[in-house]
């Protein structure tokens, strides 16, 4: 390796643990070295999809919209069961100019819990558990208080506070350990607080029930079924298996962060995909290929502390998950017209709203020629 490629390296694994912010960083990442990212889309568009002149006019819009406004990601759009949009934006890999493809994958952060939360129910449906057993029957050494129930971990009101957490506490179960000797924040059920320990507790119930790994359960109950063939998970082992960089966008300029801490991801956070995945995975929970339609109205049913149901929030006329992790932020959004919007994007810009603009997305398909 030449001298220079090893110092750029040396460079950028400094760079994703924010310890440098040197006058060569910001050179790296200006804006101006971003602005390729606004005239590379439309030759990353999935050529499957069926022209039709109404179909290319939609797809035409929402790429002006996408390219205007500087995202960088994948998008996929399917509507009753049909692909309708599926491209790349921007670079998966900004120095090496690598483009975002619709095959791009990337870490999904939270969108895990929805997946998990449908493991969960499978499970109830099989007889293995059901929502209202106390979380103590599975799992002692959390909590021995009875009322704080499997369906408040699913809906985030079980009081559990995430342990103060240390390098040596890498399994799942060391890091619930740790949480069962912290006192809870509130009483179960009376208080929402939306906290990754809930779904990392529900995962190890998972693999306590079923006794196989949980990644193993996901692949062969989830990914299997809805055809989510490049779907895959992040481990210890294998930190990166993802296709994309992570940045965070800062004023002008963007800094790497991809590093990823598999251990805290397990459960809430530790599946990467492409954004078709994820419209396969919606098209295949709302249509019984997961779970039955009782599992899923208890789904979609929201506490009376929050929108947020299992897994899931439900507003007014969409169904929608997000997940933020490192540099990268994703959504999808189920309308009630059968209409699933996904984004993953490897630029996380907190000047951005990725819900508005998956509205925004959803409104081009409905706009009238």
């Amino acid at each position: 390796m030449k001298i220079k490629n090893l110092l750029f390296y040396l460079f950028m694994a400094i760079i994703s643990f924010g310890l440098s912010s040197s006058e060569s960083a910001e050179a790296l990442f200006t804006q101006e070295y971003f602005k390729p990212l606004h005239n590379v889309s439309a030759q990353y568009e999935d050529k499957s999809m069926i022209p039709a002149s109404k179909e290319k006019h939609i797809r035409q819009k929402i790429r002006d919209y996408l390219i205007s406004n500087h995202v960088s990601g994948s998008i996929a759009v399917v509507k009753n069961n049909k692909k309708l949009f599926s491209e790349g934006f921007g670079y998966s890999d900004v120095y090496n100019r690598s483009l975002n493809r619709p095959s791009t994958t990337y870490p999904i952060g939270s969108i895990t819990k929805t997946i998990v939360a449908t493991c969960i129910l499978q499970l109830q449906e099989r007889g293995k558990l059901t929502i209202q057993d106390p979380v103590s029957k599975y799992v002692p050494n959390l909590t021995n208080r009875n009322n704080v129930k499997i369906v408040h971990l699913l809906n985030h009101t079980s009081g559990i506070q995430s342990p103060i957490w240390h390098v040596e506490d890498k399994l799942p179960k060391d890091i619930i350990k740790k949480a069962g000797k912290r006192s809870s924040k509130f009483l179960a059920g009376s208080q929402w607080d939306y906290n990754d320990i809930n779904y990392l507790v529900l995962g190890y119930i998972v693999e306590k029930v079923t006794g196989s790994n949980l990644h193993e359960y996901i692949e062969k109950n989830i990914f299997k079924k809805a055809s989510m063939v490049t779907a895959g998970f992040i481990t210890s082992q294998d930190p990166f298996p993802f296709t994309s960089n992570g940045y965070i966008k800062t004023a002008e300029r963007l800094i790497n962060s991809s590093h990823l801490n598999a251990y805290l991801l397990f459960g809430c956070g530790d599946i990467y995909a492409t954004a078709y995945d994820l419209c396969l995975f919606d098209e295949a929970l709302m249509s019984g290929k997961l779970i039955s339609n009782q599992s899923l109205k208890e789904m979609l049913t929201p506490s009376s502390k929050s929108s947020y149901g299992l897994g899931v929030y439900h507003s007014g006329d969409r169904i929608y998950s997000r997940g933020v992790v490192g540099g990268w932020e994703s959504l999808h959004v189920y309308f009630k017209d059968k209409t699933s919007v996904v984004l993953l994007l490897n630029v996380r810009d907190r000047e951005r709203n990725i819900k508005k603009v998956a509205t925004d997305i959803y409104r081009i398909t409905t706009e009238k020629l």
